[in-house]
């Protein structure tokens, strides 16, 4: 298996919209800024994962993959989350990946042992193409996958997302195998979410 990880990353400009009555604009650019550091140092622990790649349009973002030693490569103008995650698998693809395992990059708590947990789900599976599906808190959106590549999935990123992606992977005859893994299901999204995530850095720098 030939694993690629995907990670889309909005513009710093627009990034973490949705915490703007928290933080202001720097702070989230910041914030991003972090986590994807996180992220990327995270990737670099686990083995199995070939090559990471970030799609992107904001510069800055792409000087950082640059500089962890990613490849990174320009989100389609207006394309959105979809668009993003379809440009970064089609380039796994074309470089010899045979799977591609799609992160966001605002995992606060995400590990690198629920990342070797994943990967080898996936390689237990490689007998049978299989989608593995790991869900948000809510289990309505995605907040990983691994999935094999060239098979023409399509991504639904967005509302029940979650579903949408077991219904793509029956449309195209895959199996799908749902796994729960804390640190991953937490994302930051909400106003809530921040609050719950600045008290526990609190407590771990105290």
């Amino acid at each position: 298996m030939i694993l690629w990880t995907i990670i889309p990353v909005k513009s710093l400009e627009i990034t973490k919209s949705r915490l703007s009555a928290v933080l202001s604009l720097q702070e989230r650019a910041e914030l991003t800024q972090t986590l994807l550091v996180r992220t990327l140092c995270l990737l670099h622990t686990v083995p199995s994962i070939t090559e990471t790649a970030v799609i992107t349009q904001d510069p800055i973002v792409a000087n950082m993959a640059a500089t962890f030693g990613c490849r990174w490569a320009a989100e389609p103008a207006g394309s959105g989350l979809n668009g993003a995650v379809t440009t970064g698998t089609a380039l796994a693809a074309e470089k010899g990946a045979t799977h591609c395992l799609v992160l966001p990059s605002d995992l606060p708590f995400l590990d690198a042992l629920e990342v070797r947990k994943l990967v080898r789900l996936a390689e237990t599976a490689v007998s049978q193409p299989t989608l593995i599906l790991c869900s948000d808190r809510q289990q309505q959106g995605t907040n990983g996958m691994i999935l094999p590549t060239g098979l023409g999935f399509r991504f639904w990123y967005g509302r029940n997302s979650f579903y949408h992606h077991q219904q793509e992977a029956a449309r195209l005859g895959l199996a799908c195998h749902i796994t729960q893994l804390p640190g991953l299901q937490f994302d930051l999204d909400t106003e809530q979410d921040y609050n719950h995530y600045a008290k526990k850095c609190e407590r771990i720098l105290c």
